[in-house]
This record gives structure tokens, C-alpha cells and sequence, in this order.
């Protein structure tokens, strides 16, 4: 799979969960890692991650997220993997059945990229919708 997402209710750690993994992963000279986030927070981002502040960008929802990264990935071919927090924020609260069809997409760009894809998802453990589960992680 080339998409996963960190599930869990508001305030249960999926950011930091990301970041820790992301220092992992920061550690290969040959990774190239994208953090992409709604407004720049306070964390503590390893140095060779790029940060991306996707509010400078006119991204309302998740055909336009789709796109952006796309276009990010048509001029560096070269990212390993992009960490997506703050989904709901960055695209809006639309209804489940485009969220799922937004991660079935992000999984073909992964796979065409051959790029990893982590999002963040603000659902309660076994509450998130059935199409979201295969991606889902706890």
C-alpha cells in the first residue's frame, strides 16, 4: 500500500505519531520527506523535512489537494514519502464517500509516483467509515 492513515479522536497523539516517524525515516540520506500541515504548528520537525504551510496555497478540497500534490511530485520526482496532517482542515469536512475516493486516487498517484503517503484522520478507533479501514492504522 502506498497510502496509510493514522486514525484516532482529536488530541490522541496522530501528530506526534508522525513525527516521530518522520525522524525515522529523516535518517536516510536518501529519503526526501514532505510535511504538509494547516498553518505552521509548533513541532518539532527534523531539519531535512520540508515543511509546507498549505494555507499559502488556494487548496479547498480534495480534488485540489489531489492536484497540488500531483504537481509537487511532477517537478520532484524524486519524494519518498508525504506526511499529510490537519486533512480535515486542509480539504474541509466533506462527506466520507469523497474522502475515500480522495485515498483510492492518493493510492494510484502513490503507486505512479512510487511515493508513501501518511495522513492524519480525526476519527474515534472503529468509528471511521468501512472504505477508510483498509488504509487505517490505530
Amino acid at each position: 500500500m502506498y497510502v496509510d492513515a493514522i486514525v484516532g479522536g482529536k488530541g490522541s497523539g496522530k501528530t506526534p505519531r508522525m513525527l516521530e516517524e518522520m525522524a525515522g525515516k529523516a535518517a536516510d540520506k536518501n529519503a526526501n520527506i514532505i510535511f504538509i500541515e494547516y498553518g505552521f504548528g509548533d513541532h518539532l520537525v527534523p531539519h531535512a523535512v520540508r515543511r509546507i504551510d498549505i494555507k499559502e496555497y488556494p487548496v479547498q478540497d480534495f480534488g485540489q489537494l489531489l492536484a497540488f500534490l500531483a504537481g509537487m511530485n511532477a517537478k520532484d520526482y524524486d519524494i519518498t514519502h508525504v506526511y499529510i496532517d490537519c486533512i480535515f482542515q486542509i480539504a474541509g469536512r466533506q462527506k466520507p464517500s469523497e474522502l475515500i475516493a480522495f485515498l483510492n486516487r492518493l493510492e494510484e498517484l502513490g503507486k505512479q509516483a512510487d511515493c508513501r503517503f501518511t495522513v492524519a484522520l480525526s476519527y474515534e478507533a472503529g468509528k471511521e467509515p468501512a472504505g477508510i479501514r483498509p488504509f487505517a492504522r490505530g
